[in-house]
């Protein structure tokens, strides 16, 4: 013991001093970082890339600043999609504070190991990731974000929804392209609602069709990524009003909303919506009716239908802009229902 203590009075002084001084100038450093122009570069490279997009996105930053020695935090982050539809505004994704850290060893090794955190819509979202040069890492992790804060969401959709989503989403992307990816998406959206806090509004071709609001129940989605292509093995909507099932494939792309769709839906309303209103039973059919469903006078959904009771739908387009269309039809009809 003394003989420790006699090596350590001889080194400590030498190894004190550079360790004292390398982390005064990570202090130093942090306190005195130029952050206001990281930030301006950061958003013009994001949005010098997203012209490229066939539906370009718009990121802004309010402020960025330190957070602790190795990370950064950014206040009033703000991600604006255009429209789906011609003359509506745009649709923003608003987060009140973000948190990113870098560590210090990935840098010495060459790599960029970067974990974050972002408390936005009643949830946490976090994850990590790397960048050797060679292959990028992504993991994301979804804690009980309201999907109904993301307006993105509704404007695709076509009417609000909401629930809450968990689930994780791990990528490999070789030579940092998606289009090369490999990994796994599962994600489960719990408690979800179609329609706003009372009621759901649909499109037909006699005009806007006002419904009790649908319980979705809990909504699934597990995927496995090989080479670029996200094959969907598990879509179900389960434990609500409606029954869904599907599959399908993602052609992933560098910018996440140009990422091409092509999966196969199925949908049943369950008897006990169906009867619930005389909107209802005129639009779904009435339970034990012999009588054509309004939605069935609509031909490709009256071809959508199949032997089991359910509506079969193509999804196609892009994550951007999905276009959504009964099983049955070639593409859109003058006045037709409105399945976006």
């Amino acid at each position: 013991m003394d003989k420790w203590k006699e090596r350590l009075k001889r080194i400590g002084p030498k190894l004190g001093y550079p360790v004292f001084y390398f982390v005064c100038l990570v202090v130093f450093l942090s306190w005195t970082f130029p952050y206001d122009k990281l930030r301006d570069r950061v958003v013009a490279q994001f949005n010098a890339q997203q012209r490229n997009s066939a539906h370009p996105q718009e990121l802004q930053i309010d402020d960025l600043d330190s957070s602790f020695l190795t990370g950064v935090k950014a206040k009033g982050v703000r991600l604006i999609s255009p429209s789906a539809e011609a003359g509506k505004p745009p649709s923003v994704i608003s987060i009140d504070e973000a948190r990113a850290r870098i560590s210090l060893l990935g840098l010495l090794a060459g790599n960029k190991d970067i974990s974050f955190r972002v408390d936005a819509f009643d949830g946490t979202v976090k994850g990590t990731f790397e960048d050797t040069g060679k292959s990028r890492d992504i993991d994301i992790t979804f804690d009980g974000v309201d999907i109904g804060r993301i307006d993105a969401i509704a404007a695709n959709v076509g009417f609000p929804l909401d629930g809450k989503l968990f689930g994780t989403i791990k990528l490999n992307l070789p030579e940092g392209k998606a289009s090369k990816g490999n990994g796994n998406i599962a994600l489960e959206i719990r408690d979800m609602n179609a329609g706003n806090q009372k009621e759901l509004t649909i499109k037909t071709p006699m005009g806007p069709f006002t419904l009790p609001r649908l319980k979705v129940g809990t909504f699934t989605v597990n995927g496995d990524a090989k080479d670029g292509v996200l094959k969907l093995t598990k879509i179900v909507a389960q434990g609500g009003d409606v029954d869904v099932n599907g599959d399908g494939k993602v052609q992933m792309r560098e910018v996440a909303t140009d990422a091409h769709l092509d999966a196969n839906l199925k949908f049943k309303i369950n008897d006990g919506y169906r009867g619930k209103n005389d909107k209802t039973k005129l639009l779904f059919g009435s339970p034990g009716s012999k009588e054509k469903a309004m939605l069935e006078m609509d031909p490709r959904m009256g071809r959508a239908k199949t032997a089991d009771g359910f509506y079969a739908l193509r999804v196609g387009g892009t994550l951007g802009k999905p276009d959504v269309q009964p099983g049955g039809g070639a593409g859109a009809s003058p006045g037709g229902f409105n399945f976006k």
